[in-house]
């Protein structure tokens, strides 16, 4: 990803600090919707071409997780509605990756230590705090996809 399209996503998600906010309600959105709009499980079955248990297992499914999103699509259809999805960040992207490439640089500088350890070689706390920020910069700056193989 370029580091502009992280940048205007970035922007994106913290010019509306609603979406953090806005949560599913506890029946789910297909249950909500569909007794907001005054609509019984019978009249969205016939809508969908199921029979109304199948609603009800569908229901049922959106609460506990395991709807599939193809299925949740059907059901917004059905329901005069726009399935809209996405991942919100739980902080910006860039600091993300930042934050990526330091646990990264660390994982790598201990090794290295580890090793020059067997050798009575190893550094100070100090300088190897330097190594792995200099590192850290290091992988950003070359997009290195090391960053992404620490947990």
């Amino acid at each position: 990803m370029s580091d502009l399209r992280r940048s205007q996503l970035d922007r994106f998600f913290s010019s509306d600090d609603k979406l953090r906010d806005f949560k599913k309600p506890k029946s789910g959105w297909v249950k909500e919707i569909r007794e907001a709009l005054g609509m019984s499980l019978h009249d969205l079955a016939d809508r969908l071409g199921v029979i109304k248990q199948n609603i009800n297992q569908l229901e049922r499914n959106e609460v506990s997780g395991k709807l599939t999103l193809a299925s949740l699509e059907k059901a917004a259809e059905a329901l005069g509605c726009e399935l809209v999805y996405f991942l919100v960040p739980r902080a910006p992207l860039q600091s993300m990756v930042e934050e990526q490439a330091l646990k990264s640089a660390k994982e790598i500088v201990k090794m290295t230590n580890t090793t020059m350890g067997l050798e009575d070689q190893t550094a100070s706390k100090k300088s190897q705090e330097l190594l792995e920020k200099k590192l850290a910069s290091e992988l950003l700056l070359k997009k290195d996809r090391r960053i992404w193989r620490s947990k």
